[in-house]
């Protein structure tokens, strides 16, 4: 049986804002759900978001989100970065689709 390669490319039109929608989803400007997965490797933090089509609850005020490693916001600078609500950078390490799934790689940058 043969299998089907995947077909992976590389997406160029980010997403301008990612806002909190509830404890695990944000929404980008298109409403589209994005799904985080959050990993933390050699005291670097990093968050993994998967684009999918799911069904939207009510939206999570602040307090009741609760105390979370991730904003409630990011905007899209340049230079491939995203700014945080915290006024912290993370660098965009990857935005790819692969079988029409989209994945972007969020990498916190030190303090400078």
């Amino acid at each position: 049986m043969a299998e089907c390669p995947l077909r992976e490319e590389e997406v160029t039109d980010h997403p301008d804002r990612l806002w909190a929608w509830d404890k695990f989803v944000y929404l980008d400007e298109k409403q589209r759900a994005w799904l985080p997965l959050t990993i933390e490797i050699e005291d670097r933090l990093r968050v993994l978001l998967r684009q999918e089509d799911i069904v939207l609850g009510n939206p999570m005020t602040p307090t009741q989100r609760g105390p979370s490693l991730l904003p409630i916001l990011w905007q899209l600078y340049p230079d491939g970065r995203y700014r945080s609500s915290d006024s912290s950078f993370w660098r965009l390490v990857y935005h790819i689709k692969i079988d029409g799934v989209e994945d972007m790689l969020l990498e916190l940058l030190p303090d400078d």
